[in-house]
C-alpha cells in the first residue's frame, strides 16, 4: 500500500514571529521527505491592515516557502474586521480570511448575518467570483484546522496537518470488493489507522526539535480536482455503491437513494480512528464535499443529481458544510443569508462544527457554466438558488436579534 500525503500542513504563529515561520519551514524538511506535502500554510494575526504592510506580509510569506497564509476574525458586526477583511482580500492573492460566527452557548446573533452576506456579495465583484474561494465562514470550530480558509490562530501556537488519502481507501476498498460492508470498514480503520499513526508519530519528532505543539490531524477526507490528482469523494461513494452489482443492475451514481447510508458509513470510519487512535485529532474530521474542487462531485451538481439540499443533509452526520458552491450574482441576499441560518441549526444542534463557503459569480443567471481558470478548480453548471427565508426585516427583529435554540 502506498503511503499517503500530506494535503496541508498548517503552523498557528504570531505573525511577527518570522523566526519561528523560517523555523517551521526547515523542521519539517524531514517529512518532506519522507511524504509529499502539497501545501505549507500559515495561520496568523497581523496588527497592521495598511495595503503597505499586507503586501510585505503576502510576499515574506510567499518567500518563506508557505503557499499562503489566513487570518481569523470573530465579529461581522464590527466594521473595522470588515474593512480589515476586505484588506487581505483586496491586496494580497495569498491571504484567507475566517469569520468565526458562532461563539460558544446556543445563540445566534442574526444581526451577523446581514454584513456577511455584504462582504461576500461585496469580494464577489473582485475576479469575476473567484475571491471568495479566500473567503469563508465557521460555525461551532473550536479546535485548529489545518484547512483553509478556516484556520485561525488564537494564541495557540502549534502546527496541524491535513491528509490526502481518498486513493488508499479506494485502493483497499477495489482490493476487498468481495467482502463484506464491515470487513471493508475494518480494514479500512485498520490499514488507515496505521498510516495516520506513523504520521502523527513524525509530526511528534518535530514538535520535539523544533519546540512547536503539534495540534493534531484533521482526519477530514478532502477532494482534489482534475487535472493535478482528481480524487473525488464521489469515487468512494460510487465505489461502494456498486459492490456487487450485476450485470443488468443500473450502475450507482452519488445523489440516488442510499447515498447518505454510505456518506455515513465513510464517517463510521472516521470517527472510529478518531477515537481509537493514540494521537490528537483536530479540526473538522468530516467529508469535505467542495463542489469546485471535486471534479465529479461538479459533474453531478451540474446535471441535478446533487443539490444544496443533499449537502446540507450529509452535514447532518458527518459532512463538514456548504462549501465551494457558486450561485447566480443577483438576487442572493435570501439565498445567502438563508444559508447562514441553516448551518447555524445544524451545528448547533448536533453540536459539530460546519462551514460555509460560496461564490456568487456577478452577471450570471442559473443554467450558467463557471469559467474558472485555476489548478484547484472544476466547473459547473448555477442552479436555481434565490429562495429563502425573510428574517430580520423588521425593525423588532433588527432590535432583538438573538436567536435562542
Amino acid at each position: 500500500m502506498g503511503k499517503i500525503n500530506i494535503r496541508a500542513i498548517t503552523a498557528f504563529l504570531d505573525g511577527q514571529d518570522e523566526d519561528a515561520m523560517a523555523s517551521f519551514v526547515n523542521g519539517i524538511k524531514e517529512l518532506e521527505n519522507n511524504r509529499k506535502i502539497r501545501t505549507k500554510r500559515l495561520a496568523i494575526d497581523i496588527k497592521d491592515f495598511s495595503e503597505n504592510n499586507l503586501r510585505n506580509v503576502s510576499e515574506r510569506v510567499s518567500d518563506l516557502g508557505y503557499w499562503g497564509f489566513s487570518v481569523s476574525f470573530n465579529d461581522p458586526n464590527d466594521s473595522e474586521q470588515i474593512n480589515n477583511a476586505k484588506q487581505i482580500l483586496h491586496y494580497t492573492k495569498n491571504g484567507f480570511v475566517n469569520f468565526k460566527i458562532t461563539k460558544k452557548g446556543r445563540q445566534l446573533d442574526s444581526n451577523l448575518i446581514l454584513p456577511s452576506t455584504n462582504l461576500i456579495i461585496d469580494n464577489s465583484k473582485l475576479d469575476n467570483g473567484f475571491n471568495n474561494f479566500r473567503l469563508g465562514f465557521s460555525f461551532g470550530l473550536e479546535k485548529e484546522t489545518p484547512f483553509f480558509p478556516y484556520s485561525a490562530f488564537e494564541n495557540n501556537k502549534g502546527f496541524a496537518v491535513g491528509l490526502e488519502y481518498i486513493e488508499k481507501m479506494l485502493e483497499i476498498i477495489n482490493n476487498n470488493n468481495r467482502e463484506s460492508l464491515n470487513t471493508i470498514r475494518n480494514i479500512l480503520i485498520e490499514k488507515l489507522g496505521e498510516q495516520f499513526s506513523d504520521i502523527a508519530k513524525k509530526c511528534k519528532k518535530i514538535e520535539e526539535e523544533i519546540d512547536l505543539k503539534f495540534l493534531g490531524i484533521d482526519l477530514s477526507i478532502a477532494p482534489y480536482p482534475y487535472p493535478l490528482e482528481d480524487q473525488s469523494v464521489i469515487d468512494l461513494l460510487e465505489a461502494l455503491g456498486n459492490i456487487g452489482r450485476s450485470r443488468g443492475d443500473t450502475e450507482f451514481h452519488a445523489g440516488m437513494n442510499g447515498t447518505i447510508f454510505l456518506h455515513t458509513y465513510i464517517t463510521s470510519i472516521i470517527k472510529e480512528i478518531a477515537a481509537k487512535c493514540d494521537f490528537p485529532v483536530t479540526g473538522f474530521n468530516g467529508v469535505m464535499y467542495s463542489v469546485l474542487e471535486d471534479s465529479k462531485l461538479s459533474k453531478r451538481y451540474a446535471n441535478g443529481e446533487i443539490r444544496v439540499s443533499d449537502l446540507l443533509l450529509t452535514s447532518t452526520t458527518c459532512g463538514c458544510g456548504i462549501d465551494m458552491i457558486p450561485i447566480t450574482g443577483w438576487g442572493i441576499h435570501k439565498s445567502v443569508s438563508s444559508l447562514f441560518f441553516d448551518i447555524y441549526a445544524l451545528s448547533n444542534s448536533l453540536d459539530k462544527p460546519l462551514a460555509l463557503r460560496i461564490l456568487p459569480i456577478p452577471n450570471s443567471r442559473p443554467g450558467d457554466l463557471t469559467e474558472f481558470r485555476h489548478l484547484f478548480f472544476a466547473n459547473t453548471r448555477l442552479s436555481e438558488d434565490r429562495s429563502g427565508i425573510s428574517i430580520n426585516e423588521l425593525p423588532a427583529q433588527k432590535d432583538d436579534p438573538i436567536i435562542n435554540m
